[in-house]
């Protein structure tokens, strides 16, 4: 790219070489077993908004559609509130919980990986991974979205063996 501009355009670059480390970010893996996820998630959540006094938004990350509606309602019944978000949802409907999630109305957005790109939240404080993603760079981009205004924020993944054969299943 430096020499094309040189040779065609006359004009030197300067190189300014980045990485995707962020100061502000934790990450934590959590080991457990399927039966044990729900209530994790429930309990990392409630501790996370007992821990500040501006919790931001949540973003809980599963591989399926049904799982994070599985979630959602596991939060909803134990008082958390919570939505679910996939590519199943009507355009109206993503519409209204991405809008709910940004004002601050709905707190907790359990997402696929179709939740995230070119939503405007800066304070998300909190994301978990609740299955492991399908590639390291899905991960990267999905906890990129924690703590965007550069304040901290933590990534929690919750691990289990049995992820690794789900995402082999995937594809």
């Amino acid at each position: 790219i430096k020499a094309h501009f040189r040779e065609e355009l006359g004009q030197d670059l300067l190189l300014y070489e980045g990485g995707v480390e962020r100061h502000n970010l934790s990450f934590e893996v959590v080991p457990l077993s399927t039966a044990e996820k729900l209530e994790r998630t429930n309990e990392l959540i409630r501790e996370h908004i007992a821990s500040t006094d501006e919790p931001g938004g949540v973003i809980v990350y599963a591989a399926t559609r049904n799982t994070t509606e599985e979630i959602r309602d596991f939060l909803n019944h134990h008082g958390l509130r919570a939505e679910a978000f996939h590519a199943g949802l009507d355009p109206g409907e993503k519409r209204e919980i991405i809008e709910a999630f940004v004002e601050g109305d709905v707190p907790v957005i359990c997402a696929t990986n179709a939740f995230g790109m070119g939503i405007d939240k800066e304070n998300i404080r909190l994301v978990l991974h609740y299955q492991m993603p399908g590639s390291l760079e899905n991960y990267i981009q999905e906890a990129g979205r924690a703590g965007r205004d550069l304040e901290p924020a933590r990534c929690v993944l919750l691990y289990d063996p049995q992820d690794v054969a789900l995402q082999v299943n995937m594809g």
